[in-house]
């Protein structure tokens, strides 16, 4: 029995010993190849760096309690693998999945410890990454590698600004864009115009609820559009925001008396609705609720999807304080139209 195990000590023992010289092996060859990318040029040295990378990569898989890793391994690992980065981001496109796999190799590896060389050298390529995502346009995203890279360094303050000056941009662009829809709109008489101006003013205040003017502009627009649905995806081009195009089903007030309203319903959800007055409900401007009352007429019984419907006359008890919006509750369909 003793002999069997020691034979089985004997055995791991010597599995750990060939692990252990495997990797030592590994750290050997990438340290080599590292050494020589530095009096290398070119072609060269862009081999010899994705050699190192390889076989700094395998020490990196053979470990991964990273901290018992070596600080001259972490360092040069570190500065490989931001090398490699940087040649795809300029050789190739930002989305490539490698560039993905470095950044989180370089995750994984660097701290508030690591040299503040190579934080800065990894927050200046997160920018740039930003940078690449704002030609798209994906502000959102770009966005988001600005607040990683400001986490990375000591002094953050030049990306807190380049945030800023994003974040200022946008909301400029999309607040003279939604301005310039609504005048077409009262020039050209042209509801679409007005539908997209709410959108985008909408849009700039995801970013900058206190944009200078948005506010206002939003309240007029909702007035202009009570009677008309707000569906931006016939307005607006490109991939809409989620945060603004948040709701699948429209509605239109095409009748508004103080306790009764002529309404409209066109159901872009996935399943039919089946309507009844206690779905439909006014918020007054204390948020009060006030639900329809059962003698409200509503056609038909149950509105299919991709359907409209201009027969729902809604009646409410009095409201004392001012209307705000009216609402459609439905288990988890939601949507309302904000009449200021």
């Amino acid at each position: 029995m003793k002999k069997i195990v020691l034979c089985v000590l004997s055995a791991i023992m010597c599995v750990l010993f060939l692990s252990c010289s495997q990797t030592a092996s590994y750290e050997a060859q990438a340290n080599k190849a590292y050494n020589q990318s530095k009096k290398a040029q070119g072609y060269e040295q862009k081999m010899l760096e994705k050699r190192a990378y390889i076989f700094y990569q395998r020490v990196l898989k053979a470990q991964p309690d990273r901290q018992k890793l070596n600080l001259t391994f972490k360092q040069r690992f570190l500065e490989i693998t931001l090398n490699r980065a940087y040649m795809v981001l300029n050789e190739g496109s930002y989305d490539m999945d490698a560039i993905h796999l470095f950044i989180e190799d370089i995750d994984s590896i660097l701290t508030k410890e690591s040299p503040a060389d190579l934080r800065q050298r990894y927050a200046d390529f997160l920018s740039t990454m930003a940078d690449s995502c704002l030609a798209r346009p994906q502000v959102d995203e770009a966005l988001k590698w600005i607040t990683k890279a400001s986490a990375i360094i000591d002094n953050p303050s030049s990306l807190q600004e380049k945030k800023k000056r994003i974040i200022s941009d946008f909301t400029k662009e999309y607040f003279d864009i939604a301005e310039a829809a609504f005048e077409e709109s009262k020039a050209n008489k042209d509801p679409e115009k007005a539908v997209k101006a709410e959108y985008y003013v909408q849009l700039v205040m995801v970013y900058d609820a206190n944009f200078p003017g948005a506010s206002a502009l939003l309240s007029e627009l909702r007035k202009a559009n009570v009677n008309t649905y707000s569906g931006y995806a016939k307005v607006v081009d490109g991939k809409l925001d989620k945060r603004v195009n948040k709701f699948d089903i429209f509605l239109a007030i095409t009748k508004n008396a103080k306790t009764a309203m002529d309404v409209c319903m066109f159901n872009n959800s996935y399943n039919p609705q089946r309507l009844k007055p206690e779905n439909f409900f006014l918020v007054d401007d204390k948020g009060q609720k006030h639900v329809a009352t059962a003698s409200s007429k509503i056609e038909p019984e149950i509105l299919d999807t991709q359907h409209e419907t201009k027969k729902i006359k809604l009646f409410f008890p009095a409201v004392s304080g001012t209307i705000k919006k009216l609402a459609y509750e439905n288990g988890e369909h939601y949507t309302e139209k904000i009449l200021f």
